[in-house]
This record gives C-alpha cells, structure tokens and sequence, in this order.
C-alpha cells in the first residue's frame, strides 16, 4: 500500500467487523463506481475523513482479496452485461485473506438495484465449484429466473488486489477503495497476469439517490463511470470477448491512467540516469587529479 494511503488513514475514525455486518451489510443496493488514478485518491482522502470511519480488523485496514469468477462455457455472465441486460448475474467465490475466510457470492441486478447472496465455506474450498456451492447456485437462479434451469459454470477469471472499506457516519453508505489490482484468465494456458497499476476503483453502495461520495466526486469533477464491472473487463483484458463495445469507454479511461503510470516511469528512469550521468561527470576530475598525483 502506499506509504501515503498508510499515513491518511491513521486520521480516520475506527469501526468494527460487528459494527459493519450489522448496519451497513447493503445486501441490497445502488452500486455506484469511479475510477481514479493513485494520486487523485490520495488528494480526496483526506476529506472522507468528515463523512466516512474505516474498517479496521486487527489493527489493519488495508485487506487483502481473492475472487475467482465463475461463468458458462460461452461467457453468458459476460455477454449478459455486454448485450445490456436489465437482468444479469454474477458469480464468484471470495476468499479473504487476512482473515481466511471464504464466501460463495451471487449478485443479480435488476436495473439499477443490486440483491447480492452469499454463503460461507471452508477456506480450503475457494476458487472452485462443489456440490454445496452447486445446489445454492441453482437456488439463487431459478429465483431469479422464474424456477429456469441453471448453467452449468466453472472458474474463468481470478482477480486479487488490495481493499480499504469505509461507513458513513451516517451509517447509509459503505465505500469499498480497490488498488493494486490484478487479473489472470484461469481457462487459458499459461496466461499472464494483468496488472492495472496506478488504477483504483471506488466504489459506492447504498440506498440512497444523492450519495456522500458522489458530491466528493462532483467537487473534483470525477464523473461515475459506467459499465464498469470489474469482471467483466477482466475478460476484455483477457483478450477473451468477442465483442465490447459496452465497456470501451471505461476501457479507454483505464487506458489513460495506465499511460500516466508509464509516463511516470519514463519520467523517473530519465532523471535517474540524467542524475547518474551528471554523478559520473563530477567524478571524472577526482579521478584524474588522483592520477596525476599518483
């Protein structure tokens, strides 16, 4: 995490795992996103501190994460969200780390309102389908789908990546703030890792219309990005979809964050060897007094 974030985060207000579950679940919710770059979040931390507590768990909040998608053959999760389905579907185990806790999660939206279920498993069980996680899939989905018989799914895509979860004082929004963020496609050999380095995902849950981070967003003139679900772009990134044109827009937004980064990096690696030129310079006359002495 960066040593910025670390040191912002000591000015938050603590609340509990307990206090969480009990009043800010939101199993039922308005799912709002940004996408910022490191440094644009780092200059709006500070002011959540005034509407938002942090979760803290052992002394930490900084947690880490690991989902692992699951889908049909033919990607009809995907495809539900790339044909602009009013109804679709998501589907993943979760397992967090620091905790060593792991949950199967269904999410189904219905235009703009999310109902997610969930049931907790052994850890040791993350990252595939079993019998129990089978039966409660098929539950979830002929409710959802008027007793429709459900797909067969498997692991497709695995993210991980770093999680800082915020309450409103309020206590009618929960902010989750996702960085360091990578993706691998599980059903392709030797696949690489995606890495969207610079980017982080911010992301509102509540009931309500006017959230408190969408006026912080307004105020920096960060406008809430649209189609924007994380799998779902992991599977463009993947090079797997045939089709997506719902999901460009954001894809071009992350484009421009991820060129900051390298900008950056260029930027530093020519300093670095401005600087070490410029060192080897100023050493060439030590070098040659001390051998004329000599």
């Amino acid at each position: 995490m960066p040593v910025k974030y670390s040191t912002k985060l000591k000015n938050f207000k603590s609340i509990t795992l307990n206090q969480l579950n009990a009043t800010a679940s939101f199993l039922k919710r308005i799912d709002r996103k940004f996408l910022l770059n490191s440094k644009q979040f780092s200059s709006i931390l500070d002011e959540l501190k005034e509407n938002f507590n942090v979760l803290e768990i052992n002394g930490k909040k900084v947690f880490n994460y690991d989902n692992v998608y699951m889908d049909t053959p033919d990607y009809l999760f995907y495809n539900q969200h790339q044909n602009k389905l009013a109804s679709r579907t998501k589907v993943r185990t979760r397992y967090y780390v620091d905790s060593n806790i792991a949950f199967f999660e269904y999410k189904q939206k219905n235009d703009w309102i999310t109902n997610k279920y969930r049931y907790e498993f052994p850890a040791s069980e993350h990252g595939f389908m079993t019998r129990g996680k089978k039966r409660f899939f098929d539950w979830v989905w002929q409710s959802s789908y008027t007793w429709e018989k459900a797909p067969d799914i498997s692991p497709a895509i695995k993210t991980t990546y770093k999680r800082i979860t915020m309450v409103s004082k309020k206590w009618d929004e929960r902010l989750t703030i996702d960085f360091d963020i990578k993706a691998l496609d599980l059903r392709k050999k030797n696949a690489e890792t995606v890495d969207l380095k610079n980017l982080v995902i911010v992301e509102s849950k509540s009931m309500k219309e006017d959230c408190e981070i969408c006026k912080t967003m307004e105020n920096h003139k960060i406008e809430k990005a649209h189609s924007c679900s994380k799998y779902s772009l992991w599977v463009v990134y993947s090079g797997i979809a045939e089709k997506y044109d719902t999901f460009r827009e954001t894809m071009e937004k992350i484009k421009e964050i991820r060129m900051e980064t390298i900008k950056n990096t260029n930027r530093v690696t020519s300093l670095n060897s401005v600087t070490k030129n410029i060192t080897k310079e100023i050493t060439k006359p030590t070098e040659f007094i001390k051998k004329e002495i000599a």
